[in-house]
């Protein structure tokens, strides 16, 4: 009995050892797959052969993550918008050939925090296991031959080439090969379902990376008229208070209301890329707000109208316009009472 009770105690012991183990420790069993740092590590590009998602810095813009989407040369669907024409003599009704949604067009955004999160997992490049060369049955076997889908990592300048494995369910993790070394590593899956192209995960949908209590004033300017506002403990709902600049002592429970609804209730539906304009024309500018601190911008806010009467937003955390739910409309309309 005293052995045993020893023999568990000793099993305990190993297994706290195991469990508080520090995370270098654990990190030090995978394989380095490419080395690289938050300074040398510049572009992530990813394609299934058809579509492409790359997530890059950018020279000469501020110190953020862009990300490109799109399809490959070539590789763009092409739809028919023709109308079927049956025979109705042979009793068959007409009916339309309705085309599918056209894709959208290449586009460059800001990247998302998990745009950001993802690229730090490539500082270094780690995989779960190193499988060294493998012949081409075991590459088949792998899901690496007939295989579409590609990496390419750019460090230094210098991009590195990987073949990844065909998607499988059950899979336990996704094989690359380096096309250079033509080693083969097993990576965690997690990596490629970041990199879908066909996701909108990475790109941010933010309309502004403030949050409210790091403002004390702004401005509404609407058909003409600009009016001036305070905010004051907005990091404390209840006791939050909105004013008119001229009489800030005397809370204006309508403007903080409608502002609450700007800052809380804009859903971006759509976001358009760097130089991109909406389908149906520039939008038209019809209010704009402006966020200020201690007297020095902090950021903005315009909504408009594009030619069809669709509501758009841009602001200083966006690439080019972002479409904004329906209800928007409304409230630009009610911005006219807090300028009267």
């Amino acid at each position: 009995m005293a052995m045993q009770g020893g023999l568990a105690l000793l099993g305990l012991v190993a297994a706290y050892a195991t469990w508080q183990r520090p995370k270098e420790a654990q990190k030090a069993e995978s394989a380095l797959v490419l080395s690289a740092s938050k300074q040398s590590l510049e572009k992530l590009h990813f394609d299934d052969g058809s579509r492409f998602v790359e997530v890059a810095k950018v020279a000469g813009s501020e110190p953020r993550l862009w990300v490109a989407l799109g399809f490959l040369e070539g590789k763009r669907p092409v739809f028919d918008a023709g109308v079927a024409q049956v025979d109705a003599d042979a009793g068959v009704s007409r009916m339309a050939a309705v085309p599918p949604p056209e894709p959208p067009p290449n586009r460059r955004v800001l990247a998302s925090e998990r745009a950001d999160t993802l690229f730090a997992r490539f500082m270094p490049f780690e995989a779960t296991r190193a499988l060294g060369t493998q012949p081409k049955e075991k590459l088949d076997e792998l899901g690496l031959v007939g295989s579409e889908r590609h990496l390419e990592v750019t460090v230094a300048g210098q991009a590195h080439r990987f073949l990844v494995s065909k998607p499988s369910h059950g899979m336990i993790g996704s094989y690359v090969q380096d096309e250079k070394s033509q080693e083969v590593y097993l990576v965690q899956s997690s990596i490629f379902s970041e990199l879908d192209p066909a996701s909108q995960l990475l790109v941010d949908r933010r309309l502004h990376l403030f949050k409210q209590p790091e403002f004390d004033h702004f401005s509404v300017a609407f058909e003409g008229k600009t009016v001036e506002y305070v905010q004051e403990n907005a990091n404390v709902p209840s006791a939050a208070k909105v004013a008119k600049a001229s009489q800030p002592e005397k809370p204006d429970e309508l403007a903080k209301n409608w502002h609450d609804k700007v800052w809380n209730r804009l859903v971006v539906t759509e976001v358009l890329g760097q130089g991109e304009l909406p389908k149906a024309g520039e939008p038209k500018v019809a209010l704009k707000l402006v966020y200020l601190a201690q007297g020095k911008e902090k950021g903005w806010l315009e909504l408009g109208r594009d030619p069809s009467k669709g509501v758009w937003a841009r602001t200083e955390n966006t690439a080019s316009w972002v479409g904004v739910h329906q209800g928007a409309e409304e409230t630009i309309q009610e911005a006219k009472h807090l300028v009267e």
